[in-house]
């Protein structure tokens, strides 16, 4: 059985699902070159333009804000003829946190587990109270369609009686917060990325400059009662980020953060980090205690955050955690065709994630043969004289961090390291880099490390050996490794340096989507610092000519 689900709001991307497996798998922004794109355009036409590829699709899921659906209706009705064989459409714009939940327990590989779920905004509650929005839940997940919710917590812009509302329907708890007064911890991780002179699709920056602050007074409860006014008391010399927080102004707060000005900024981002993670490790560990189950699978925007995460590991041993690598909204469509195929067939056939090398096509790079011929060997010795390698091959990542098929590989013990990627990305100074490393060797670098295939979690570094890697708060986001060509690359570097590290983060420039074509991977090496890019497949090393 085939269902093709396509989603629009920002990071929208389309899922052919078939038998419980992604078949394909498109994103927006990776052909409009529009970061965290919102429309279906060029979705669309590659779904008309590709049709024979993709078999006949028995239920059609589009999951379309209205003037998407309206706007693209001819397409969409093209689309459903060409792919002939559709028994239903289905229309559902109104279960984004169960969508989230989905993706990460049907690829988690756990037959029961509990699901937290926390974003900035979710649905509304209703289709008749559309300014009541999820911003957190917590579901118990069994197969093959089960998601109980025991938490539900919503925002909304409403002036409430008591500044929020609690009930308590069957096994689950409601809260309605008022944002006038509470802020929810996306949002607040929101208001940390705008402070820093980003947008809210900025929190990774937020996140890195946390790193640099300092605790602040223990009575600064962001997350209680008057959480929205200490924050503006907090800026309130800073007026024009005052009224952007505020919404009255539509001009981005751009301040100048450097090494000696940061120090504002960087403690309340530091604040906002501390609090978020107390009080996420709390809700989880809350619902473990009462419920006594021990698999933990995690989704949503605010998963992506990798302190908050390894906190989770560390304070609860015993249990076994699976963090989303597609936990933002471009995993919705993954999410919400996996719910459709399981509550359709009842299927209860454990399907877990083998990678996320599943965006789009395989692009051909056969014609590409004007470089030099280089084997891992070749790689690991650029690497070694400290040359940065782009690396291109097979299908792009699906979900942001790129683990070895668009990356960019520096040498991780080059204590220089992390301003010289920085300088090639053309990144803000403070911005760290994550490390790959041989996974029987990671215990040689990092305190407390699990297998992190998909590089969900930050750890300690225990050594100096690897200052290109390491943050200044001591962690290093990793990635192990155990086959393919960034393990054969490895165990290179190793032989000529000691070392089975290197410094990993993605192929593509500040404010741009993953590379997807071989042209752009071109572009980024022609347009940057970038030394050298290697195509994995056809061993063709190409230099910059920048």
């Amino acid at each position: 059985m085939r269902i093709l689900c396509l989603r629009s709001g920002h990071d929208a991307s389309a899922t052919i699902l078939n038998d419980g497996k992604i078949e394909y798998y498109f994103k927006e922004e990776r052909y409009s070159r529009i970061k965290k794109d919102d429309g279906i355009k060029n979705i669309i036409k590659i779904l008309i333009d590709n049709y024979h590829l993709f078999g006949t699709i028995n239920f059609f899921k589009f999951d379309l804000n209205k003037h998407i659906a309206d706007e693209y209706h001819e397409d969409l009705k093209i689309l459903r003829a060409l792919l002939y064989g559709s028994k239903k459409i289905n229309y559902n714009t109104y279960q984004h946190h169960l969508y989230h939940a989905s993706n990460s327990f049907y690829n988690s590989g756990f037959k029961k587990a509990l699901v937290f779920v926390a974003d900035a905004t979710g649905a509304p509650i209703s289709n008749d109270k559309e300014d009541i929005l999820e911003s957190e839940s917590l579901y118990i997940a069994e197969y093959p369609c089960s998601f109980k919710p025991i938490l539900k917590n919503y925002w909304t812009v409403l002036e409430l009686k008591n500044k929020k509302i609690e009930k308590i329907i069957g096994d689950c708890v409601y809260n309605i917060f008022s944002i006038t007064n509470y802020i929810t911890i996306g949002n607040l991780y929101n208001s940390a990325a705008l402070a820093s002179g980003g947008t809210v699709n900025d929190c990774g920056k937020a996140m890195g400059l946390s790193s640099y602050g300092e605790s602040l007074n223990k009575s600064f409860d962001l997350l209680g009662i008057d959480g929205r006014k200490l924050i503006m008391d907090y800026f309130s010399e800073e007026i024009n980020l005052v009224d952007y927080l505020e919404f009255r102004t539509e001009r981005s707060y751009t301040p100048n953060i450097t090494k000696s000005n940061h120090k504002k900024i960087s403690d309340y981002c530091h604040e906002v980090q501390t609090q978020t993670t107390e009080y996420v490790c709390k809700i989880v560990g809350d619902a473990i205690k009462k419920t006594n189950i021990k698999n933990v699978c995690l989704s949503g925007g605010y998963s992506m955050n990798i302190v908050t995460n390894y906190e989770l590991v560390k304070r609860y041993p015993d249990v076994e955690f699976y963090f989303e690598p597609l936990c933002d909204d471009s995993g919705l469509s993954v999410g919400s065709s996996m719910y459709f195929y399981r509550r359709i067939t009842k299927d209860e056939t454990i399907l877990r994630i083998k990678d996320t090398f599943n965006h789009g096509f395989k692009h051909d790079v056969s014609e590409y043969t004007s470089g030099q011929i280089a084997k891992p060997k070749d790689i690991a010795q650029l690497l070694f004289e400290n040359k940065s390698i782009g690396v291109y091959g097979g299908m792009s990542e699906s979900g942001q961090r790129a683990l070895g098929n668009r990356s960019i590989l520096f040498n991780a013990l080059n204590p220089n390291a992390k301003d010289i990627v920085n300088s090639i990305k053309k990144r803000e100074w403070y911005r760290p880099f994550a490390a790959i490393v041989l996974k029987e060797d990671a215990t040689n670098y990092f305190d407390d490390i699990v297998d992190n295939e998909y590089m969900t979690v930050c750890f300690p570094v225990k050594t100096d050996l690897i200052p290109g890697v390491t943050h200044v708060d001591k962690t290093c986001r990793v990635q192990t490794v155990s086959g393919g060509h960034l393990y054969d690359i490895l165990k290179e570097f190793k032989k000529l340096s000691g070392h089975g590290i290197l410094l990993n983060t993605s192929l593509n420039l500040s404010g741009q989507p993953l590379v997807e074509t071989p042209e752009q991977a071109f572009d980024t090496l022609n347009n940057s610092f970038l030394d050298c890019l290697w195509f994995y497949q056809t061993n063709q090393l190409f230099k910059s000519t920048f």
